[in-house]
């Protein structure tokens, strides 16, 4: 029974294999070279698309070229294929063997995964899930799909070359939908939510498949047509897949929420910056206007000096002059025009309550991340900062800030003196959780870390973006 229930889930990563199950009972010697050959092709076919497909939610979170990925799964797709080919071949319990051929292929191919792109292990690990559970329906559909073909026989991709092209019909007609799926939605999830929002996430896809192993056992059981066991499987399997997207949905437009949020309140910020701006422009001008008024009375009293011959008189006027221009203070301090106005708004600030800034920010116009994540990574620890040295009542107060691009990860930290009380011990400042949690949030969607800490009357922030880009 166990050999009539398993014949139409050949292993795959769609297909629940238990090891345990499988090995009790061998196969009595091995297959011939022709059905070798078919296991062999049908195995590829059922397991290296999906690998491919495995790539596209992360393809943006990448460390190696496409050159290099294409390369790198063809080789192994081609191992997995003749140690498949080889095992069947001349081992006695070759499914048994061809379970752990799949062990160490799926331990590979995840290790490749990790090596390949700067992802958590837990989302590689919700993409494996999901697409298990979808090929696993492919599988289930195609056998059901041939059985009034084949009545009496054993569906099995040894002795079945239609199956294997049943299943790869299949793929083909559903590929462009699950392709849009995992473009549209699953790339945007794994950008947008948190590494622990994965681990929510996988609760439903390790129940469910919980649930195909432990109906895999049920499957044995001969007063169960395999017609039935087939249905039953692919009922769960399809529950399964619904309540994926579902949860996924959920939770991302959750973060979307969020994050629109945030971008919002980031906007405000420029804006009210950007007000700040133009209130200061507009005095510049007038300033402006009223020294080139001023410039003719001047012009006129050095004339005189001249025509008098009293140079001792002219430079005396002119070095008193000179004290009495107004000093520039709005000097820029990098590169990138938004962060150069906020930065500048609360640094400026921060002079008028008699701080000390030291400040150099080596940040080009272009980074390769988006205005909007630096306006809340810089506009809050910059904002942070100034509140700090406003709100002392005592002692020395400065704004230390460093900033660069170094291997395609941009490095800030901000060291600036406070209250010892105004941060927690986990150098939380009071009152600011939100922003901060923002700031954790762009981090973690550029891949980097993000650190506060305060060391007596000094509170230092640090954070790293990743901001690759990565040629082709």
């Amino acid at each position: 029974m166990m050999q009539r229930f398993l014949c139409v889930r050949q292993n795959g990563p769609g297909c629940v294999r238990i090891m345990k199950a499988i090995c009790l009972r061998k196969c009595g010697g091995g297959i011939d070279m022709q059905g070798a050959v078919l296991l062999s092709i049908g195995r590829f076919i059922c397991t290296v698309p999906w690998f491919v497909i495995c790539c596209v939610p992360f393809y943006p979170q990448r460390r190696v070229s496409r050159a290099v990925m294409v390369f790198v799964i063809s080789t192994v797709s081609i191992f997995f294929f003749l140690c498949n080919f080889f095992f069947q071949l001349q081992n006695e319990n070759y499914i048994c063997h061809s379970s752990i051929v799949f062990l160490i292929l799926y331990a590979v191919m995840f290790g490749l995964f990790l090596w390949g792109f700067r992802v958590a292990p837990v989302k590689i690990l919700y993409i494996f899930l999901l697409v298990q559970a979808v090929s696993t329906a492919i599988n289930y559909t195609a056998a059901i799909l041939l059985r009034p073909f084949y009545p009496g026989e054993r569906i099995s991709l040894q002795s079945n070359l239609a199956y294997s092209l049943v299943i790869l019909l299949i793929t083909a007609v559903l590929m462009p939908t699950i392709w849009y799926f995992f473009v549209h939605q699953l790339r945007e999830a794994m950008e947008e939510l948190r590494n622990r929002d994965f681990w929510l996430l996988c609760i439903s896809p390790i129940l469910i498949f919980i649930v195909t192993v432990i109906f895999n056992d049920m499957g044995n059981n001969t007063a169960i047509p395999q017609e039935q066991a087939i249905g039953i499987f692919l009922l769960i399997s399809a529950t399964g897949l619904v309540t994926y997207f579902i949860n996924v949905r959920l939770v991302l437009n959750a973060a979307r929420r969020i994050r629109l949020e945030t971008s919002v309140a980031a906007m405000e910020q420029q804006m009210e910056v950007q007000v700040q701006s133009y209130l200061q422009l507009t005095e510049s001008i007038e300033t402006s206007r009223a020294l080139r008024h001023d410039l003719r009375h001047h012009l006129t009293a050095m004339t005189s000096f001249i025509e008098q011959n009293d140079m001792n008189g002219l430079a005396a006027y002119l070095a008193e002059y000179r004290q009495n221009l107004p000093f520039e203070n709005e000097l820029q301090v990098c590169g990138n025009h938004t962060v150069d106005v906020l930065v500048r708004y609360y640094l400026q600030q921060a002079k008028e309550a008699g701080a000390e800034v030291d400040v150099k920010l080596e940040l080009p116009a272009d980074t390769g991340i988006k205005d909007t994540d630096l306006t809340i990574v810089f506009g809050n620890l910059f904002e942070n900062a100034e509140h700090s040295v406003i709100g002392q009542s005592s002692g020395r107060r400065f704004i230390f800030a460093r900033c660069g691009i170094e291997n395609n990860k941009l490095i800030l930290t901000v060291d600036n003196s406070v209250e010892e009380k105004s941060y927690d011990r986990k150098g939380i400042r009071q009152a600011c959780g939100i922003g901060q949690n923002s700031v954790k949030a762009v981090a973690e969607k550029y891949h980097g870390t993000v650190r506060f800490s305060q060391e007596g009357n000094v509170y230092k922030a640090s954070v790293l973006l990743f901001c690759e880009l990565i040629s082709e």
